[in-house]
């Protein structure tokens, strides 16, 4: 497994732990900006290869998340991707998840790093149906030519523009953006994929961002400084004043709520329940 202070060059000096690098040509990344980050900050494995149960817990508790949130996102990461529904009692201890929806997941089955220790790539979290999902609010859907991992500008500039105030971003500002991205990628793919628990996968995945970097005196908004800093270069808004907060922001209870609070504000935009492309 790489080392989480590989050098970016060859001969440069490693970067030390926490300390913000891009990542090189070779290094791979995710649909996730949080978690890039995290790889860029050496939290994780700086390349993306090999990242195990417990690289992820240390990352995301540096983070701010609690226990619960932190092992509830590492047990759902490290499924096995089956490729056709699989069958019998020790498949069903490996992803008991797989039988009612058998492409989540996303390691290769039995992938371990040299020390027979599970892992995954940051890359695999870009396997179509699984956590990563269409309507991203930065990146583009699969099916509009695979590239569903990078950031593209265009959407980094809307999401900082959604802010009602341009100096935070609200959960009204965030449910507001939902709305209008769901309708752009009704128009922009014919094969688009959205039923209605996907509201509630991305509500989540607002409040969980809110409950680490928003502040909880002041609705969960997000300072628009630390938002471009997460999204546009994945570094951690350390500069701009973000610090750990934990506490009950980054529980169960607090995100949770959160979760409802952005629900109920996206309202009622529609679904999409078409078949979508799952294999890749």
């Amino acid at each position: 497994m790489a080392s989480t202070s590989q050098a970016s060059t060859e001969g440069a000096p490693s970067p030390k732990r926490n300390e913000y690098q891009p990542p090189t040509p070779n290094d791979l990344r995710s649909p996730c900006p949080i978690l890039n980050a995290c790889a860029n900050h050496g939290l994780i494995p700086r390349d993306g290869r090999g990242i195990r149960a417990q690289d992820l817990d240390i990352a995301l508790q540096e983070l701010g998340l609690s226990i619960a949130i932190r092992k509830t996102l590492i047990w759902g990461a490290l499924f096995e991707r089956y490729d056709n529904q699989p069958s019998g009692i020790m498949n069903v201890l490996r992803n008991p998840l797989a039988y009612l929806h058998w492409h989540f997941g996303i390691r290769d089955i039995d992938q371990k790093d040299s020390n027979n220790t599970a892992c995954l790539n940051l890359d695999q979290l870009s396997r179509h149906g699984a956590i990563e999902h269409d309507v991203s609010m930065t990146r583009r859907d699969f099916a509009q030519g695979g590239n569903n991992w990078k950031a593209q500008d265009d959407l980094i500039a809307q999401l900082l523009q959604s802010s009602s105030d341009g100096v935070y971003i609200t959960t009204a500002d965030f449910a507001t953006l939902r709305k209008k991205r769901l309708e752009q990628q009704r128009e922009d793919n014919k094969e688009l994929c959205f039923p209605s628990v996907l509201h509630f996968v991305t509500a989540g995945q607002i409040a969980a961002t809110q409950g680490v970097f928003g502040d909880g005196d002041k609705g969960h908004q997000i300072p628009v400084s630390y938002v471009e800093a997460l999204f546009r270069e994945e570094r951690l808004p350390v500069k701009e004043g973000w610090r750990k907060k934990g506490g009950w922001m980054g529980g169960v209870v607090g995100i949770v709520a959160q979760l409802f609070r952005v629900r109920f504000a996206i309202g009622s935009a529609g679904s999409v329940d078409k078949p979508s492309r799952y294999k890749h």
